[in-house]
């Protein structure tokens, strides 16, 4: 029954590293649960994980499971034993039916799992994509996934969305990714100061209820006039202020978008003129960073698969990544790349950085680039090595920064969210979340004009990418970011290039909504089954919209026109909608005030303001979400 947990924590106290995380904790998870669990890097979410799993030894306190419960766990580990199949890994311990080997066909072939390979032979990826694949196979009363989207490209993200929709056990997921938690919640456990606060409608609201536990307890703090310790003088870096930060970011996006286009015309132009009036004229247009002339690149079929068992002939056989590529990176363009995995992407970046030469064509950069590369695999920090030794190569105390400026470390560990107190603990201790933001303080401090980000929002939290957001709206340079988190490529990237198979690689103008916007414009309408099995929502639609003789109902049609034209009197609202923004912004900060200020300290006074406070923080959320829509109405008409 609902009712009913399935498992539950009680009055458990949770410490690591000599460090209490957590003290007479209570956690209840229920049959349909869709738990989201989020929370700073280094407040417990693995931790935590890791005793509701039942492999990690709690101080004091019960753990409860329903008996015989099947519990499936995607840990950070990647650990596999040698000298075995994949195949043989995923059903080891299982009954093995027809209904079993079906299941691991289906979430194989969707994992791009090669059953038949050795397990010795998988890169760090492969090894967590084959874990992945145990826990989801298990088919158990209980899945817990620590970061399950690391390492998979955007097709198989989305598979995985599909398929945790129509699980029917309950599922805790651990995740950065905005998208998906969205897609797959229906309850949030948010880790903060040692305590699990919960709200019971996914993440899809998460913002608005935490910017109220937010403002509640910052009044608390007002009142008593206590000190805001460091962990809450974050607070305004955090949720409070994501959604201006949005709204401003539309507009940073939108002007540079803007940029690149008048810089594109300006290459063409000069292009033009090179051609023209003198043929000897080599050098490109000086607003070019780094040019790829006709590129191509093959790797052996095996080489690109990554291992496992191959025939003669295939390990003859090449596998092009890159195909008679072409293209001009402009200064100031962020270029986000998405693509499969084995797609090619990382052979793109190491010709950025000249680890690999093309088969045939040209890379050439600027004479004036200076590059920085955060690669996912951390090669830059050592575990032996202290915080401040990563930041500060030179010995001492502060950091070099771009121009030869210097800061501080305390102050700098400060803007990447560290306390300053833990600047001699060891990389070796931190966790994964931590060492990328680490590696994050340490490019970013100096980035030179072209920076390269290989997948750089693993492990992360939420607030750590807004401030890894805020950094690249204030750098100047070329950003290229490999990711496959589709919030935050919308949020950075001017232009996606997307890796399309067989050495096939499109640009397009804008953010992944708009190239995905693209991809269901230009790509041929299926009825019937998608790739993960089922009939997508779009499909249905399409076909429900059909009237059987190749004829689409013009009821959505007609309002879809109606919707794309952007009129006199959108313009003229939206003019007005930013002083109404504002108006109601500060309504809200007087009634703040009041309700902490007031003399008048009666129940039916506060609710009075309480209730006021609601009213207008639902009208600025209106009048906000409406000035989006309009934003986005005025640059797609």
């Amino acid at each position: 029954m609902k009712n009913s947990p399935i498992l539950s924590i009680r009055e458990a106290t949770i410490s690591f590293a000599k460090k209490i995380l957590f003290e007479d904790l209570h956690l209840n998870l229920f049959p349909r649960d869709r738990i989201c669990l989020i929370g700073k890097n280094g407040v417990g979410k693995t931790t935590l994980m890791n005793a509701i799993a039942g492999q990690f030894e709690m101080d004091r306190g019960e753990r409860w499971i329903t008996p015989n419960a099947v519990l499936g766990y995607l840990s950070q580990s990647e650990y596999l034993p040698p000298d075995i199949t994949v195949y043989d890994f995923i059903l080891d311990g299982l009954k093995i039916d027809e209904h079993k080997t079906y299941v691991v066909d289906i979430v194989c072939d969707h994992l791009q799992i090669d059953r038949n390979a050795l397990t010795q032979n998988l890169s760090g990826g492969q090894k967590r994509r084959v874990n992945l694949a145990r826990a989801l196979v298990l088919e158990p009363d209980i899945l817990l996934l620590d970061e399950p989207t690391n390492h998979l490209d955007l097709e198989v993200i989305e598979w995985l969305e599909n398929y945790l929709q129509s699980f029917q056990g309950a599922l805790i997921v651990i995740s950065h990714d905005r998208t998906f938690l969205e897609k797959v919640s229906n309850k949030v456990f948010w880790l903060r100061a040692g305590q699990v606060k919960i709200n019971h409608e996914g993440y899809k609201n998460f913002d608005e209820w935490a910017n109220g536990i937010i403002e509640h307890e910052r009044r608390e703090l007002e009142n008593l006039q206590k000190k805001v310790a460091l962990e809450s003088g974050w607070l305004q870096t955090g949720v409070t202020g994501r959604r201006k930060r949005n709204i401003g970011r539309l507009h940073y996006l939108q002007e540079l978008r803007q940029k690149l286009e008048v810089q594109r015309k300006l290459v063409r132009a000069n292009q033009s003129y090179v051609k023209i009036e003198s043929q000897k004229v080599e050098e490109d247009a000086p607003q070019v960073i780094m040019n790829f002339n006709n590129v191509s690149k093959s790797y052996p079929s095996s080489f690109a698969k990554g291992g496992g068992a191959q025939s003669a002939t295939e390990d003859l056989a090449e596998k092009k990544v890159i195909d008679k590529f072409t293209l001009k990176i402009l200064r100031g363009e962020r270029i986000g790349i998405i693509g499969k995995n084995g797609s090619g992407k990382s052979t793109l970046l190491k010709m950025m950085v000249g680890q690999v030469e093309p088969d045939s064509g040209k890379v050439k950069p600027a004479r004036d680039i200076s590059l920085s590369y955060f690669d996912q695999s951390r090669s830059k920090i050592k575990a032996t090595s202290t915080i401040q030794e990563i930041l500060c190569e030179t010995g001492g105390e502060y950091v070099t920064m771009a121009g030869g400026k210097t800061m501080h470390i305390c102050g700098y560990l400060k803007n990447f969210l560290f306390d300053p107190n833990d600047r001699e603990a060891l990389a070796g201790t931190l966790s994964g979340g931590q060492q990328n933001r680490l590696l994050l303080a340490k490019t970013l401090a100096n980035p030179g004009n072209f920076m390269i980000l290989d997948e750089p929002t693993n492990d992360l939290d939420m607030d750590t990418l807004d401030m890894l957001q805020e950094y690249l709206e204030k750098y100047e340079g070329t950003l290229i970011v490999v990711s496959h988190d589709r919030d935050f490529l919308d949020n950075v990237a001017t232009s996606i290039l997307a890796f399309e198979g067989n050495g096939k690689i499109t640009s397009h103008l804008g953010g992944y909504s708009d190239y995905l916007e693209y991809k269901e414009k230009t790509s041929p309408v299926v009825i019937g089954k998608s790739k993960s099995g089922q009939n997508s929502a779009n499909e249905i639609l399409r076909f429900a919209n059909d009237d059987g003789n190749g004829k689409k109902d013009d009821r959505n049609g007609s309002d879809k026109k109606e919707m794309k034209k952007f009129s006199f009197k959108h313009k003229v609202e939206l003019e007005k909608l930013p002083a109404k923004i504002e108006k109601l912004e500060t309504k809200i900060t007087q009634l703040s005030e009041e309700l902490s200020e007031t003399e008048d300290r009666s129940s039916a006074n506060l609710a009075h303001i309480a209730m006021e406070i609601a009213k207008f923080q639902k009208e600025l959320d209106d009048c906000e979400t409406r000035w989006l829509e309009l934003e986005e109405l005025k640059n797609s008409a």
